[in-house]
């Protein structure tokens, strides 16, 4: 394999992009999330409560920002997003340990100004394309700014985090080859690639304004309704017994 090049200057003057401002209510961001693909095969009402417990632990709030039982309705910005995205994508067996979330919480700062960078470098400065020449095969191009968070899991117990830190295309390449990593829990992730999907599906949201009930809530609701509906018939056939 031939040494990794940029794919030229051009990107370089490329102007910078202005990020976008995104507020969506809780139920166009789970619509979001579930484009995405980080629903999976669950039902709507049981990710929503997922989510919803993710807020609990803070995530993507800071805790008191956005009362779990009050009445403020929660926007999500392009910072929220990606925080639940980078968090979904971190799932083992449909949850992420708590003690996971906790670093991610408290490194969010830096991780926002990942996040932006992220955005703008999708394909320049950090982000710039490179092609790989290998023999006997199609150059291979990769491009987008990859976020390592140095992460390992030994024993079921998260044993090193961080600081999480921005790669080039040559270094993500050169740590997906590094021997070493092998028994790493998590590799670096492109975080442009999830940043432009994050944006692409915001800006096709449709406009929901509540999210899904939870199946506890639904299954609180059928029971009433047979209630009432019992109710209503025991109240037609006194009627025709008197009639």
């Amino acid at each position: 394999m031939a040494l990794a090049r940029s794919m030229g200057p051009a990107a370089e003057a490329t102007l910078r992009e202005t990020l976008p401002d995104i507020r969506l209510h809780h139920g166009e961001a789970l619509w979001v999330l579930s484009e995405l693909g980080f629903r999976g095969r669950r039902s709507a009402a049981t990710f929503n409560e997922y989510i919803k417990s993710l807020r609990k632990l803070g995530i993507p709030f800071p805790r008191g920002e956005i009362g779990y039982a009050g009445r403020s309705m929660a926007n999500y910005s392009y910072f929220h997003l990606m925080e639940l995205a980078l968090v979904l994508s971190l799932r083992v067996y449909h949850v992420v340990p708590d003690s996971l979330l906790v670093k991610i919480a408290r490194h969010r700062k830096l991780l926002y100004r990942h996040y932006e960078t992220a955005f703008h470098e999708h394909s320049s400065g950090l982000g710039a394309p490179v092609a790989f020449n290998v023999t006997g095969s199609s150059p291979v191009r990769v491009r987008g700014v990859f976020l390592d968070l140095r992460l390992d899991f030994a024993g079921g117990a998260l044993v090193s985090f961080g600081p999480p830190t921005l790669l080039s295309p040559v270094e993500a390449v050169a740590a997906f080859a590094d021997s070493k990593s092998i028994a790493r829990a998590l590799l670096p992730i492109n975080l442009s690639l999830l940043s432009e999907r994050v944006v692409a599906a915001s800006r096709s949201a449709p406009l929901i304004r509540r999210g899904p009930k939870s199946d506890g809530v639904d299954s609180d609701r059928q029971g009433r309704q047979a209630g009432t509906r019992r109710r209503a018939r025991g109240t037609r056939r006194d009627r025709r017994s008197r009639i």
